[in-house]
This record gives structure tokens, C-alpha cells and sequence, in this order.
């Protein structure tokens, strides 16, 4: 790898970022590790960022953490241009000053909305995995439960209020004194290596004022934890854009649900077949117009049709073409409906590292990782976090531990051949796309590759030790699975009665 590791930058204080944090800390191999968000607290997309002002953000920024914003339908989140967005347009580097370190008055470019960094929670919005995986080994999920939870799934439920992991995502950085070394609203705007170094311009929001400050540092490694929920995935559907042009609001992306209030009385179509998807048309279908329409190719393999199967819902093929002429949206079966409100868009997101010119992002995949962890071209380049599948967030730890080892020089990687090869296997095996950062069905496979990567910790560190994989997380996965079955088919009963 060349010179030792001493400086390691951590971009993203969620909970990759603090698994990361943590495992670097632990390795005792580093002089500096810093760690730089670009909101206000710890928490990553569990934190409520919805475009608030800088009121709310100056009352966090002293401080006030136990006082964390209100939910409030005023604070409204939304796509810049939804033109930009389905033709690869969105979320462009900025231009940055010619000197360091300045302060620049804060232009209307760098606002919440403009950068995507609103997060894409609302106050109803609880876990979908079993708290045995979506936890570290040592930092077990709380049992807190909401009264929305208790009321739906009852006392032994495994879902957790938002709010309850954003917390127990800060409390690892406290109990560490990791805290310390996070630099908060602070957002890396360029990632560049020169030579053996890497060189961050880093732009901090000065929030009692209308300015940022700028500055760089260098550092001999950097770790990406930034997560993939940043930047809606919306299909470019002939007609789309012009749709929206002409009824503006129409089309909306699960990013920006907020609660059901806009959907009351209105005709609408949800697009996708994934989590987001049906766990908003249930919430939708309550106070729209009935039946709500759902736009779907294939429903998630565990789920299966058991989500949409309900009276107030009507099955629908994709959607081919939006005419706004006379306000028709067609399928691919041929079938049209007329005037529909809103068209909702579950569809998930994009990769965008709009710091990094040297990450190349092709058919919605990061290409030339080792692992969905190192690059190949620059081991001194990871990622955590970067993947589906379902066991998250457990499989963070393991990609952490195995980047700390390696950028410790404790594990070595394989040749850039041999990390190509493992690539263009795995291409062979999945297909390229969404299937390639799926660590499903093979779990076990994925985890022991890392825990061998990453090997014990040095005799005499306090480096994280890496138990063997547990396939009892996989049936406690399926236990999650069940219980909504359960809870759609309870609903698909009570409205089925006259």
C-alpha cells in the first residue's frame, strides 16, 4: 500500500460512519481520525432534516441535542428538478473558492434541498429488520418501543421508532468519546489524491450567519460512509418530466413523504415494489380516494404479493408513457387511468459521491470495488455501507473492521488482478445493476469473505473481534417478514367485512 496509514478522513457520521469511527479508534494504529457530517448531529439519514431553517439548526448546534426539531408539515423537502434527476443531472460538484481557508456568503446552490441532504424520514417512520441485525456486536439495538409499534405488532415486536436509532447511532460516538472527533454541518465538497495524500476541501456552514467557511486537509486514507439514501431513483418514463412541468406537485418520491395530509381526497398511483413502497400505501390508502393504484413490475422475493393484496388496492403493470394532454398515465398492459393527483414513487435511490471524480458509478452500481469495500485502483479508498440485502447494519461492522485492519497494514488485500477478477465474477454470477450490491442469498459467504480478510485483532490492541456468521440472523429476518404478513393479512380481513 506503500507509506503507512497515520490520517484517516471519515466522510458521514451515520451508522456507518460510527462503526467505521469506532473500529478505526480501536485499532490503535492511527495518529488522526476525523469524521465529517454535514448535518447537525449524529444519526445519518435516521436524523430529521427536512429543509429546516437555521433556527432549528443553531438550537442543535449549541448544543441542544435533547431538543431535536418537531416534525412539521411546513418544513417541505422536494426535488430541485425532477428533469435533472431522471437524466443524470442532479447533484453536480460546485465550484469552489481559489484560495483556502475563506469564507464565501452562502449561496442558494448550497441549500438543503439543492445538495439532497434532506433526509428521507417522517414521525411515523420505525425499522423494518430485526434488531439482532440491525445492530453491532457490542451495541445492541434498545428495546424501546413506540406506541405505534406496541398498538400494531404488540409488546414483542422487533420495529424501532426513528428517533430510537438515530439515538443509539450518536450513542456510540459518545460512549467511544468519538464525538470529539466530528466535525459537524461540514460537508466534504472535494476528495482528491495528489501524490500519496488526500486532499478534502471541506465547507462548514457558519449558521448564525449567511456565510461558509472553507478549508483542506489531507490525509493518508479516506473512508466513504456517506450511505445510499441521498438521492431519489425515479425512472425516465416518456412524458414524465413534462407531467410535472404542467401539474407541479404530481409527481412525488418517497424521499419527501411526510405524512398523509397531502394525499387526502386525491386519486393516486404508488410505482414500486419494495419496502417504501408498501409500507406508504398502506398509510395512503386510509384518507386517499379508493382504490389506490399500484405500479408495479415484481414485488420483493421474501414479501412476495402479500403487501398489495387488499380490497383498497388495485394492481397495475409499470407505468410506459404519461400523456398531459389529457392527463392519462398508461401501463404496459395496455390499461390507462385519467386523472390521477399524484403519481408516488417508491423506487428507491442512486449512488452519487459528487466529491469524488475518480468514483465512476455505471448502471446504478459503484464499479471497481473489491468486496462492495475497496477500490481496486486505490486501496486506500473505501466504502462502508454500500450495499442491500437485508442484514444491515450488522455487515457494516464487518466492512469496517476489514478497511481498519487493512488501512493498519494488520490484512493485506489481493492484487488489483485478483480484486478485478473477484468483480468480474461477480458480474457473471448477478448481473450487473441492482443485483451486484445484494449480499443475498449468500450471507454467510459474504460475511466469512470479510471476517477472514479482516483476521484477528493484533495481540496487545483493543482492534474489534469478528464473530463467525450466525444463520440464526437469517430466521430472525423472516420473522420480521411474517409479522407483516400477519399484519396485511389482519388488514386485508377487517376490510373485507361489509
Amino acid at each position: 500500500m506503500g507509506s503507512p496509514i497515520r490520517r484517516v478522513a471519515v466522510i458521514g457520521a451515520g451508522p456507518a460512519g460510527a462503526i467505521a469511527t469506532d473500529a478505526l479508534v480501536k485499532e490503535q494504529a492511527f495518529d488522526d481520525i476525523r469524521v465529517f457530517e454535514r448535518h447537525a448531529v449524529a444519526g445519518g439519514t435516521w436524523y430529521v432534516c427536512l429543509g429546516m431553517d437555521f433556527a432549528v439548526e443553531l438550537r442543535l448546534a449549541y448544543g441542544c441535542n435533547d431538543m431535536l426539531p418537531v416534525y412539521s408539515s411546513e418544513l417541505v423537502a422536494g426535488i430541485p428538478s425532477l428533469r435533472d434527476l431522471i437524466e443524470n443531472k442532479a447533484d453536480r460538484p460546485i465550484s469552489l473558492p481559489r484560495q483556502f481557508p475563506c469564507e464565501t456568503s452562502r449561496e442558494d446552490g448550497n441549500s438543503h434541498r439543492n445538495r439532497f441532504s434532506d433526509t428521507g424520514v417522517h414521525e411515523t417512520l420505525h425499522s423494518n429488520l430485526p434488531p439482532s441485525t440491525m445492530c453491532f456486536t457490542h451495541e445492541p439495538l434498545p428495546d424501546t418501543l413506540s406506541e405505534r409499534t406496541l398498538q400494531l405488532y404488540g409488546p414483542g415486536a422487533p420495529f424501532r421508532h426513528r428517533e430510537v436509532v438515530r439515538d443509539w447511532v450518536e450513542q456510540i460516538f459518545i460512549r467511544g468519546d468519538h464525538e470529539k472527533l466530528i466535525s459537524f454541518n461540514t460537508t466534504v465538497e472535494r476528495a482528491e489524491k495528489r501524490g500519496d495524500s488526500w486532499t478534502l476541501t471541506l465547507r462548514k456552514e457558519i449558521l448564525d450567519e449567511e456565510k461558509d467557511y472553507w478549508w483542506q486537509e489531507d490525509f493518508d486514507a479516506v473512508i466513504v460512509a456517506t450511505g445510499h439514501y441521498n438521492i431519489p431513483y425515479i425512472p425516465n418514463i416518456p412524458g414524465l418530466a413534462e407531467y410535472n412541468e404542467k401539474f407541479p406537485g404530481s409527481i412525488i418520491h418517497s424521499k419527501n413523504y411526510r405524512g398523509t395530509d397531502i394525499f387526502e381526497g386525491k386519486k393516486v398511483i404508488v410505482v414500486g415494489g419494495s419496502v417504501s413502497a408498501f409500507d406508504a400505501i398502506h398509510e395512503i390508502r386510509t384518507v386517499s380516494k379508493r382504490p389506490v393504484i399500484s405500479s408495479i413490475r415484481q414485488p420483493l422475493a421474501e414479501f412476495g404479493w402479500s403487501p398489495f393484496l387488499h380490497p383498497h388496492i388495485q394492481l397495475r403493470s409499470a407505468i410506459s408513457r404519461l400523456d398531459l394532454d389529457t392527463k392519462t398515465i398508461e401501463f404496459v398492459d395496455g390499461s390507462e387511468v385519467h386523472d390521477v393527483d399524484i403519481v408516488y414513487f417508491a423506487t428507491g435511490y442512486d449512488f452519487s459521491f459528487p466529491f469524488l471524480s475518480c468514483v465512476e458509478i455505471k448502471s446504478r452500481r459503484i464499479t471497481g470495488l473489491y468486496q462492495h469495500v475497496f477500490s481496486r485502483h486505490d486501496p486506500t479508498l473505501a466504502f462502508i455501507g454500500m450495499i442491500t440485502g437485508g442484514l444491515t447494519f450488522r455487515v457494516f461492522e464487518w466492512q469496517a473492521v476489514a478497511a481498519a485492519r487493512v488501512f493498519a497494514g494488520r490484512s493485506t488485500l489481493p492484487s488489483e488482478e485478483a480484486m478485478e477478477k473477484w468483480e468480474r465474477a461477480r458480474l457473471v454470477e448477478t448481473g450487473d445493476g441492482l443485483p451486484f450490491f445484494n449480499i443475498g442469498p449468500d450471507y454467510e459467504g459474504y460475511f466469512e469473505a470479510l471476517r477472514t480478510l479482516a483476521g484477528d485483532p493484533t495481540p496487545g490492541t483493543t482492534g474489534r473481534v469478528l464473530p463467525r456468521y450466525d444463520k440464526q440472523w437469517e430466521q430472525e429476518l423472516m420473522k420480521v417478514v411474517e409479522a407483516r404478513k400477519k399484519w396485511w393479512e389482519k388488514e386485508r380481513r377487517m376490510d373485507e367485512e361489509p
